[in-house]
């Protein structure tokens, strides 16, 4: 590195500062690795240019707190991008359950031959369910509901509980079996 180069530590610190020069610089450095980040995390290249503007304008507006005694730069930049990557999943995980939820009431609006005995037999079978998801071990319930009641994917409930991919995949699979057993058993 030459002793005219800046270092992107250098970069962010000034541009915490109010340096839009600096900002630009960093721009140029970091946006095409942090586009192909999100283009990985997020399967949807739209998704990933808008998480990338979200994530420089958050940038901008926080740069001022960073510390490079803690982080290089790019490392704390991956991280903030991370996170917004994270709660665009979540976010669409919420849309794509909106979607799924307007077509079910569409199903029981079209379907009217639901009698009142359906409803209270459904009603009982859903009082079951949550039973048996009370019943089993904290990480594998918590896992559970991330999964089917809030949609997450595997791979962003590991992502947002820093857990690995293959141990959310293991205690979702155990407490399914598990809540099968209690719900044929019902050793409730």
């Amino acid at each position: 590195m030459s002793p005219l180069e800046v270092t992107d530590e250098s970069l962010l610190q000034r541009a915490g500062g109010g340096d839009a020069r600096a900002f630009e610089q960093l721009y140029d450095r970091f946006s095409s690795r942090l586009l192909g980040l999100l283009r990985q995390m997020l399967g949807d290249e739209r998704e990933a240019e808008d998480v990338l503007q979200e994530g420089f304008l958050y940038l901008w507006d926080h740069a001022g707190s960073y510390d490079p005694s803690r982080s290089r730069a790019f490392t704390w930049s991956v991280m903030i991008f991370r996170h917004k990557a994270i709660d665009r999943i979540r976010a669409m995980g919420r849309r794509a359950r909106l979607n799924e939820s307007a077509a079910v009431e569409m199903a029981v609006l079209e379907d009217c031959a639901v009698g009142a005995d359906d409803t209270v037999e459904m009603k009982e079978q859903q009082k079951q369910v949550y039973s048996a998801l009370a019943s089993l071990p904290g990480e594998q319930r918590k896992l559970i509901e991330f999964a089917f009641l809030k949609g997450l994917t595997h791979h962003a409930i590991a992502e947002s509980l820093n857990l690995p991919l293959g141990t959310v995949k293991t205690n979702i699979r155990r407490g399914l079996l598990k809540l099968r057993d209690l719900m044929k058993g019902g050793a409730l």
